[in-house]
């Protein structure tokens, strides 16, 4: 074996061993280091996760509390269908956020020291745990019960003194967990007194001094109204309404007495709203109020977990009272933009023809003004003009429109712009009018023969003859050098 053969294995050989010594190091050493932090900190945590059956771990999912703590006692359970209800000293729905709050707070506190491995009566004193400020039990189905006490607060670092039932030891957590833990009844309380989830709503009513209307579907459709007149509704706009309904909270509950009714005047209510969820849950609430603009709002809700009787800031009239004109349906034209073939704009000879050509092989669109030149149109210009007509909605009002011609200018010689398909069948139509001053606008009669009054702005750009159609010209050329010489 020559000289350098050797060189070769004993750096191979060298090679080895140092990465044998480098994984032993790694597996022996930092991975044993790595296994004893993670030990380190399950140890730190106040409740161990519990074993699953494939072999891993997982936090304890709490699902009945009973918090004691601003010198009340109230008990949640959580719901099938994950939300809370408190249960005691009441009936009525619990905050979602906040009860899940307290089961994070429990599942996620670590421990950050023992303070006292055998504390005496003085010791607990001291501390704050002979009389805790807070006493948490969280329990759930196939695991032990947990108790927590929560102590005095250490003014040092904020930090809080905590002891488990049947473990004798004082230990500090973070000021954290004390505060997702110290909730009186009025914390734990569900405060969206207005409203109710859109899921499964099949009927809303609405009667107060401004207004009165109702909307119903069937499950999983478009809302229409059944009052005070039979028309679409907009499902969209209903459901951002309801979800707005969410920025109310009470502000102040009151002992839902016979007198405490009677004083506040939701028996007789400014306003009424009802909400019905198939055939087994209806929400309703009643608002009443002073004519003062400083005087209160009261809110009596009913619902499936109870009653609850609560102040609310005075904007809750405002947000419950909606007016139907924003809620209605408000398109003006009900074509899809992918079915329309053909824009025509006018009517007779006259009328400017769009026509879509869309390629076999499925190349990009393009657009051609109708008649004998077949001329090229822009496609951007065309384009913009079918999505802003498709897109088009009326002004939201509550005035009762003219509708003679001579008020509105939808008379015969009108201008009407009709999308046909590509079988040559129209799609829907829609005409033009005057000028509106209140709502100011311009009239226009919607393809359900309604006549409404839309913005001005997205009517400037509706061409009325084929120039204003065409590409722009393309720029002039650029002159030589030698040009004009």
């Amino acid at each position: 074996m020559s000289a350098r053969s050797k060189n070769l294995w004993t750096l191979l050989a060298a090679a080895v061993v140092a990465a044998g010594l480098g994984l032993y190091a790694w597996l022996g050493v930092m991975k044993g280091e790595e296994k004893e932090a993670e030990k380190k900190r399950s140890a730190e945590r106040l409740v161990q996760p519990v074993s699953r059956p494939d072999g891993g771990t997982e936090n304890v999912r709490y699902d009945r509390l009973v918090v004691k703590a601003k010198g009340e006692t109230t008990e949640l359970a959580r719901l099938p269908d994950q939300s809370w209800v408190i249960t005691k000293p009441l009936k009525t729905a619990a905050d979602v956020q906040t009860a899940e709050a307290i089961v994070s707070g429990l599942q996620y506190a670590r421990i950050r020291s023992t303070v006292e491995e055998k504390p005496t009566p003085e010791d607990l004193h001291r501390f704050g745990l002979d009389k805790p400020s807070v006493d948490v039990v969280a329990s759930a189905e196939g695991v032990q019960p947990l108790t927590v006490r929560i102590g005095v607060e250490n003014p040092y670092d904020s930090s809080a003194y905590l002891q488990r039932e049947g473990d004798p030891k004082i230990y500090s957590v973070d000021g954290s967990t004390r505060s997702s833990l110290d909730k009186g009844t009025f914390d734990l309380r569900d405060r969206d007194v207005l409203a109710v989830r859109d899921l499964g709503v099949t009927r809303i009513e609405v009667r107060g001094k401004k207004h009165d209307w109702a909307v119903g579907r069937d499950p999983g459709q478009p809302y229409v109204f059944v009052r005070p007149v039979k028309e679409d509704a907009d499902t969209g706009a209903i459901s951002g309404w309801l979800a707005s309904l969410r920025s109310t909270k009470a502000t102040k509950y009151l002992d839902d007495a016979p007198a405490e009714r009677k004083r506040t005047g939701v028996e007789k209510p400014a306003l009424e709203a009802t909400f019905q969820r198939g055939t087994t849950e209806t929400v309703r609430i009643r608002l009443a109020t002073g004519k003062a603009d400083t005087d209160p709002v009261y809110v009596l809700r009913e619902d499936q977990y109870g009653s609850a009787l609560a102040e609310v800031p005075r904007a809750a009239l405002a947000a419950l009272d909606k007016s139907p004109a924003e809620l209605r349906d408000r398109s003006v034209l009900h074509a899809k933009p992918e079915d329309v073939s053909r824009i025509r704009i006018g009517s007779g000879d006259q009328a400017l023809v769009l026509e879509r050509e869309r390629p076999a092989d499925g190349g990009p669109e393009s657009w051609r003004i109708g008649g004998p030149t077949g001329a090229v149109a822009d496609s951007f210009k065309a384009g913009s003009l079918l999505y802003n007509l498709t897109s088009l909605r009326s002004e939201a009002t509550e005035e009762k429109l003219p509708s003679d011609a001579k008020a509105t200018g939808l008379g015969p010689g009108a201008r009407t712009i009709a999308f046909e398909g590509q079988d040559g069948k129209t799609l829907g139509s829609v005409t033009l009018g005057g000028l509106s001053k209140k709502p100011a606008g311009t009239f226009l009669r919607d393809d359900r023969g309604r006549v409404v009054v839309v913005d001005n702005a997205r009517l400037k750009e509706i061409p009325s003859k084929p120039a204003d159609v065409l590409p722009p010209p393309p720029p002039p050329a650029a002159l030589g050098p030698d040009a004009g010489s």
